[in-house]
């Protein structure tokens, strides 16, 4: 029930966490504090596109309300719904890359202090 379906929730971040631990270790033998630090600034470079996709979601969702309203036939909110769901995954990445990046920014400021 609910205790297994939070289990699973939990187990799809061991896969995200895995590779940004693997990206720290790598980063600091390569180049030590300056490789993880230029790894926080890869990830905040990725993220001015990403943030750009993450406002897609409420357009498109705005959108199908404005064609629920208007009357329009049922085809076009369930092209809306699709638009939408697509925004809504695209805000969950961008989360994801915007936490990821704060933790090596995060690791490299308390090193460089």
């Amino acid at each position: 029930g609910i205790i297994y379906g939070l289990a699973l929730g939990y187990l799809s971040c061991i896969v995200p966490v895995l590779c940004l631990g693997l990206t720290i270790l790598i980063a600091h033998s390569l180049c030590g504090m300056f490789g993880v630090a230029l790894g926080a600034l890869g990830m905040l470079g990725t993220m001015t596109m990403a943030l750009t996709i993450d406002a897609y979601g409420p357009i498109s969702d705005n959108a199908g309300g404005i064609a629920e309203m208007a009357g329009l036939p049922e085809t076009v909110r369930g092209l809306t719904d699709c638009l939408d769901a697509a925004g809504n995954t695209t805000a969950a990445i961008g989360k994801g890359f915007a936490i990821g990046s704060a933790v090596l920014t995060s690791l490299s400021l308390l090193v460089a202090f």
